[in-house]
């Protein structure tokens, strides 16, 4: 499977519209289904887990920790085996005050429960890097759907 224009995605995913009102001025990337989305990187990975059947996705959907409530990027359900991913892409690599934001909101993460999906949890990470974005990308959605 690989990445392609909103126009041409098929979806198979089941999924919730957006109800979080935060950056609501920033999204104007328009997935396959109508969804706002923030960033290009963002709006490529939503339509690429649109494509897939068994699974539920929601973007910036609430996660209410101890203390306070974050948006991650994306919420995915798979409808197969009822597990929960948190995903959160970091993609703006290119800037030092989102990067030095990383530390806290992973140590957020980590105080309220989530574990990354490499030490067997169901927190997902990635970050953007030009030459292995879609390739990253799809190694993570095989994970989530398998």
């Amino acid at each position: 499977m690989s990445f392609k224009p909103s126009h041409e995605i098929v979806i198979k995913a089941e999924y919730t519209l957006s109800s979080n009102i935060h950056n609501r001025r920033h999204k104007c990337h328009v997935a396959a289904n109508g969804e706002l989305l923030v960033s290009k990187q963002e709006l490529q990975i939503y339509n690429y887990l649109l494509e897939h059947a068994h699974i539920h996705v929601e973007y910036e959907a609430p996660y209410r920790g101890s203390d306070k409530t974050l948006f991650p990027d994306f919420t995915v359900l798979n409808l197969t085996n009822n597990a929960i991913y948190i995903w959160e892409h970091l993609g703006m690599t290119n800037s030092d005050k989102y990067l030095d934001q990383i530390p806290a909101k992973l140590s957020w993460y980590a105080e309220n429960g989530l574990r990354s999906i490499e030490q067997g949890g169901n927190l997902i990470l990635t970050f953007y890097k030009e030459r292995t974005f879609f390739k990253d990308i799809e190694e993570v959605v095989k994970k989530l759907i398998s």
